[in-house]
């Protein structure tokens, strides 16, 4: 099958979607990307890569167009102007297309006008659109960025009409995701629970990474650090915990991360909270497999309690209990799972829950269990990707 894959983001960017390309095409199919110049999460495009130096066109099997998104930088009109650029060249790139697709898969990380291409695609050519919603959009706009004025939320509801009307399959990253969609009148038929998965990580020879102290009791968060993540929480829980062995370890990189690390230096919390930085996806399931446990965080509101994210299934894969300061959905499916510790969004009951509940834990090698058994069962990639593939072969029938 020729699949065409929309996204903002890719290679050598580290978001989920390179790993569904490369899997699609280890299945056989023909896969081409069409995406912009690398730039996430500093905002501006990586060093060897511009809109006028040659870039790879095949990388691990999947084809790569790059169109000229430009940067978000930092700003509100930085990120306004990087959303247009996107789907202008997108729409432009669609025109003079000549390639025909039997699939267009749409990941759907925001913004939602990522779609906008792929309803153009469609006009032109009929093929049906496979839409991955990870991001709630107007909810993301109202939320996150604070956002009111009904001109802009209308606007944006317009968009995310258009793009829902026009895919044939809209795949939900919860359950959550899928009720909340259907409240807009989108046809249930069309909505299908498609959770996100992870490479099986390879830990047959994998070593224990050299600032985890056998003496402490080793908590890491892997992935992006933003404002949604929440991670307020772990500095301030780190520093009611100052008298216990408990330490701290933060994988990733992120627009929060300046300002996290300025928070622990004003609390001389240097040598409990280490900010390691950003790794390869095989570093980074390292330092999960050999933590005590995983931590998952979230900011307190209703759309967060709607959201299965992604370092979960991380996480589970590592086989490696969870401490999630969450509700909703990731709550959900960690009690579910039996795989670890949840608790409210507050600093003094995380800091409590380390304390009384975690720390003398008898369960926790079973909680390891739990939690590998648990994403075979319900995230293996082969499943969720084969999952992907019976919607696809459906709609060439």
């Amino acid at each position: 099958m020729k699949i065409l894959v929309i996204t903002q983001y890719f290679y050598p960017e580290t978001f989920r979607v390179n790993t569904l390309c490369t899997e699609l095409v280890k299945r056989g199919h023909d896969v081409t990307v069409l995406t912009g110049y690398p730039q996430y999460p500093q905002g501006k495009i990586y060093d060897g890569y511009g809109f006028n130096v040659p870039y790879e066109k095949v990388w691990n099997g999947v084809k790569i167009e790059r169109i000229r998104m430009r940067p978000r930088g930092k700003t509100p009109f930085g990120l306004l102007w990087n959303c247009y650029s996107f789907v202008h060249e997108g729409k432009k790139w669609v025109r003079k297309c000549k390639e025909m697709y039997d699939a267009i898969y749409v990941f759907e990380v925001s913004p939602v006008t990522v779609g906008l291409p792929a309803v153009e695609y469609k006009k032109k050519f009929g093929t049906p659109i496979y839409f991955n919603v990870q991001d709630l959009w107007p909810e993301n706009v109202e939320i996150i960025l604070g956002i009111h004025n009904k001109l802009i939320i209308g606007a944006i509801n317009k968009i995310v009409d258009k793009v829902y009307s026009a895919s044939d399959r809209i795949l939900c990253s919860s359950n959550s995701f899928v009720e909340n969609i259907a409240q807009r009148g989108v046809p249930r038929d069309k909505l299908v629970f498609w959770p996100q998965f992870c490479t099986e990580p390879q830990l047959l020879n994998a070593t224990k990474p050299g600032c985890y102290s056998e003496n402490c009791f080793n908590i890491v968060f892997t992935g992006n650090i933003g404002e949604a993540q929440g991670l307020d929480l772990l500095v301030e829980a780190a520093n009611k915990l100052k008298d216990t062995n408990v330490r701290w370890f933060i994988v990733g990189d992120g627009r929060a991360r300046e300002r996290l690390e300025q928070k622990v230096s004003e609390n001389n919390l240097g040598e409990l909270v280490t900010f390691v930085g950003k790794v390869s996806e095989e570093e980074a399931n390292q330092y999960i497999h050999f933590a005590d446990c995983a931590y998952l965080s979230f900011k307190k509101n209703k759309l967060f309690d709607m959201t299965l994210p992604a370092k979960l299934q991380s996480y589970m894969a590592c086989g490696t209990p969870i401490l999630a300061a969450a509700g909703g959905e990731s709550a959900r499916v960690v009690n579910e799972a039996q795989c670890g510790f949840v608790c409210e969004q507050e600093a003094d009951k995380l800091a409590d829950t380390v304390q009384n509940v975690v720390l003398p834990s008898i369960t926790l090698d079973s909680m390891r269990a739990n939690a590998k058994g648990y994403y075979d069962e319900h995230f293996a990639i082969d499943m969720v990707v084969g999952e992907l593939e019976k919607l696809m072969n459906e709609m060439q029938e």
